[in-house]
């Protein structure tokens, strides 16, 4: 019987530290805080309760000080759907970045230049989605939606500086290619599957 107690004990416990971490991250991601606050506290949900997603990110070379370059892999991942990057889609992703609390002299930073001038792994890119899909998974359908939408509206927006050419200036095209439509696509749908 005593076993038992102290079982439940140690399930409660360990249930409040898994809210507790589900409630820092809520709090930095309602913030707008900088990806990197934001990337800290997922860090410490996967640690708690994703073991093996974070040990996948750790054998892709990420550390605490690179890993707000993976919520921002996306927008790698969309510069290099036609197979290379261009200096507007490489200046974009850098700006957003910025923009996102990214400085330019730190850890992260130097992470997306690396990415932008040689490309990541597909694996790379599957884990970044995954572990944004768990940061979001602590936010309320509706909230959850939102941020689904500003990641996929970031992707837009550096898919539609690389191309399209005159047509794109005269209204004729949206200047987002195919590869990077269908790419949007799949991120879009695996960021929304609720398994």
């Amino acid at each position: 019987m005593d076993k038992d107690i102290f079982s439940e004990r140690e399930r409660g416990m360990e249930g409040a530290y898994f809210r507790e971490q589900d409630a820092k991250l809520l709090q930095k991601i309602r913030e707008t805080a900088k990806l990197e606050e934001i990337a800290a506290a997922l860090a410490a949900k996967l640690g708690a309760d994703h073991s093996n997603l974070l040990r996948q990110i750790r054998n892709l070379g990420a550390t605490r000080d690179t890993g707000s370059a993976f919520l921002l892999a996306p927008l790698v991942q969309v510069a290099w759907a036609e197979g290379k990057v261009t200096e507007l889609e490489r200046q974009t992703v850098l700006r957003i970045a910025a923009a996102r609390g990214v400085e330019a002299d730190s850890p992260a930073y130097a992470q997306l230049l690396e990415w932008l001038r040689e490309r990541p792994s597909d694996a790379t890119f599957d884990v970044a989605l995954a572990v944004i899909k768990v940061g979001l998974s602590v936010l309320p359908a509706a909230e959850r939606e939102e941020r689904v939408k500003r990641i996929i509206d970031a992707c837009h927006e550096v898919a539609r500086v690389s191309g399209g050419g005159l047509a794109r200036v005269l209204g004729l095209r949206s200047g987002v290619q195919p590869e990077e439509e269908a790419l949007l696509d799949t991120i879009a749908a695996r960021l929304r599957d609720s398994s």
